[in-house]
């Protein structure tokens, strides 16, 4: 009778355990989707956002362009206060604000108000981004986290499709103002399973030096700040003005300075928001060079695709949206059956064939012109780069998160999730070059923007090659 009582403490607990880990993915996985959702969720909206508030193309801009700027800026602190203050807490306290600055922008009744809730957004995403992938490392090990990153990869790469479908239904359904506050109960939810899983106590942080209160860490923290959001608005104004521009040229010249002044104060600091030993290893500062590149590719390739199938096959904003499913969904594919019969080969080669295989799908799409089709001339592209992707992110996020110190978790995962971000919006000011060339429109240049993206891809291999397999001694 002991035995058997013994053996079923054991069973509950197991099952106990399983499903804590599965309420602590489900949080994080649903937190990723709703900042993804975020993240294009109001493109869609943007005409009837226009027409209700009066505003001009260029006003209307500032929309999902607020969101990425306090978004991109506030990455590496968000992560550096989730190492210091604990990553639970700062977790939920994203979220928290995420839904807060919803409801605020959903119910603004003029631009000033929608732009406030808008960057608040950003913040909120910021926050919660960069944590919600430390707790990801740090919850589960092995196996499991293989799996994990897996559905948090496939989640991210389904939210970026998801909201511009999501965000054409609300808006066809009912109001803009929906594609903003369908947050409010995502959020309450995510914060509340959260809560019951994660708890709000982070033990592990309470020996560590608290240093970004003390004045060089506050200094470090808004210099890093601004230094993004000038970079940023910088690459934005890029994409929508052209390189030459002033002001372009003006917040990209100021993102060098502060980056110098930034790096200068930072290394001062007794407790850096940035440590060198985040870069301190050759597979590390490979794959954070190689995910720039890629972000860069597959940020031009959703916008200027949609474009294409908009303007030159003349879809509407819901028919696009539903156009790109097949990416998302070659994806879940990729990381949740492919993924795991490729699970024995190690995670720089499988990280090297996921990028070979993006690059055969962006050729395809080099095709396109004026006579493409969807069926022939879009989705197999679609089809094979979101395979490929999905091989190649699941390596990068365990290559970054596995091999840096615990204790620069959050910071690691800002690092990360920072150079999706610069990457995304350096793609779209550099793609626009080839975009604009010529006299033909549309039809005739974009085949030149998946040619440049090509480019952008072998470079990614050959950076990955040169920091993974050049021979001589590893970085410590």
């Amino acid at each position: 009778m002991t035995t058997e009582r013994v053996s079923g403490d054991v069973s509950a607990d197991v099952s106990r355990a399983g499903r804590a880990r599965a309420l602590v993915l489900a949080a994080i996985v649903g937190a990723e989707f709703m900042l993804q959702l975020d993240g294009t969720i109001v493109n869609v909206a943007l005409p009837a956002l226009q027409s209700d508030l009066h505003l001009s193309v260029a006003g209307g801009s500032w929309v999902p362009n607020g969101f990425f700027l306090a978004f991109g800026g506030l990455l590496l602190f968000a992560g550096r206060l989730g190492d210091v203050l604990g990553h639970r807490r700062v977790f939920l306290s994203g979220i928290g604000l995420v839904v807060v600055a919803s409801l605020v922008a959903g119910l603004a009744p003029n631009l000033e108000v929608l732009l406030a809730g808008r960057v608040l957004q950003g913040a909120g995403a910021a926050i919660a981004g960069p944590t919600g992938l430390a707790l990801l490392a740090i919850v589960f090990q092995g196996e499991r986290q293989q799996r994990a990153f897996g559905l948090y990869s496939t989640v991210t790469g389904l939210g970026a499709s998801a909201g511009m479908v999501l965000g054409g239904v609300l808006t066809w359904a009912g109001d803009w103002r929906w594609s903003l506050l369908v947050n409010v109960p995502i959020g309450l939810v995510v914060i509340a399973v959260a809560a019951r899983a994660l708890g709000l106590r982070d033990e592990a942080t309470r020996s560590r030096p608290r240093g970004l209160p003390s004045v060089s860490g506050m200094c470090s923290a808004l210099l890093s700040t601004a230094t993004l959001a000038a970079a940023v608005y910088g690459l934005v104004h890029a994409a929508e003005k052209g390189w030459g521009d002033r002001w372009t040229l003006a917040a990209l010249g100021a993102a060098v300075v502060l980056a110098l002044v930034f790096l200068l104060v930072d290394r001062r600091a007794a407790e850096p928001l940035l440590p060198l030993a985040v870069f301190a290893g050759r597979e590390r500062a490979g794959v954070f060079l190689a995910l720039l590149l890629l972000a860069a590719v597959l940020t031009s390739f959703l916008i200027y695709l949609v474009q294409y199938l908009q303007g030159v096959l003349r879809l509407t904003a819901l028919q696009s949206g539903l156009a790109i499913l097949p990416f998302g969904l070659a994806l879940l594919v990729s990381t949740q059956i492919l993924t795991k019969r490729i699970a024995g080969i190690g995670l720089k080669t499988r990280a090297v064939a996921g990028l070979l295989v993006v690059l055969a799908g962006v050729a395809w799409l080099t095709r396109l012109d004026g006579g493409g089709t969807y069926v022939g001339g879009v989705l197999p592209g679609l089809v094979v780069m979101g395979l490929g992707v999905g091989v190649a992110i699941i390596p990068f996020n365990m290559i970054v998160l596995t091999t840096a110190p615990k204790e620069y978790a959050g910071v690691t995962a800002g690092v990360l999730q920072t150079a999706l971000t610069i990457g995304g919006s350096f793609g779209l000011a550099v793609m626009l070059i080839p975009l604009t060339q010529g006299t033909g429109g549309l039809a005739e240049t974009i085949s030149a923007v998946f040619l440049w993206a090509c480019g952008a891809l072998v470079i990614a291999l050959l950076v990955a090659l040169v920091f993974w397999y050049r021979p001589g001694s590893r970085w410590h």
